[in-house]
């Protein structure tokens, strides 16, 4: 993702639509009311991090992590203190929706390339279990093959037997 281009919407953003800071405040427009975009800096809590993606993964947010620390990311806003994460519930006049889903679109190709790799890799694995199967399958018959013969032998020694008697 181009960083200077998120920052340059982010600040578009902060100055013309709606933005609240800081946790609980990000926390009571998940539970409330409809945020279409959560920022996260890099140096936020891990558990405020943790449930804050939960409640995106649940509501279909957008999440982004932002990858300096809450003091850059409260300097891009303007603001002079440390702003560990941002909730935007209007974009305004910004177009920071198209960077972040031409991030998503960039992400989606990259798995979608993943998901091809572990699909040929599943084929491939299918293929030689089969193989291995079949290989199983004529050990058997093999084996019974091998074991006909010798009973009919044995059955016809004892008819053979009997006809002579």
């Amino acid at each position: 993702m181009d960083w200077s281009l998120f920052n340059t919407q982010l600040r578009i953003a902060v100055d013309t639509g709606k933005v609240k800071y800081g946790t609980k405040e990000a926390i009571k427009e998940c539970l409330i009311g409809d945020p279409k975009l959560l920022i996260v800096s890099k140096t936020m809590k891990s558990i405020i991090k943790k449930e804050l993606e939960y409640y995106c993964d649940l509501l279909n947010i957008k999440c982004i992590h932002y990858p300096e620390s809450g003091f850059e990311l409260g300097s891009v806003c303007g603001k002079p203190f440390n702003v560990s994460v941002i909730t935007i519930n209007d974009f305004g006049e910004s177009s920071l929706n198209s960077v972040v889903e031409e991030k998503d679109t960039i992400v989606n190709e990259v798995t979608g390339k993943v998901q091809k790799k572990k699909e040929k890799k599943e084929k491939k694995q299918k293929i030689m279990e089969e193989k291995e199967n079949i290989k199983k399958i004529k050990a058997l018959k093999k084996k019974e093959e091998e074991d006909i013969p010798l009973k009919d032998d044995a059955m016809f020694k004892d008819i053979i037997k009997i006809k002579k008697k």
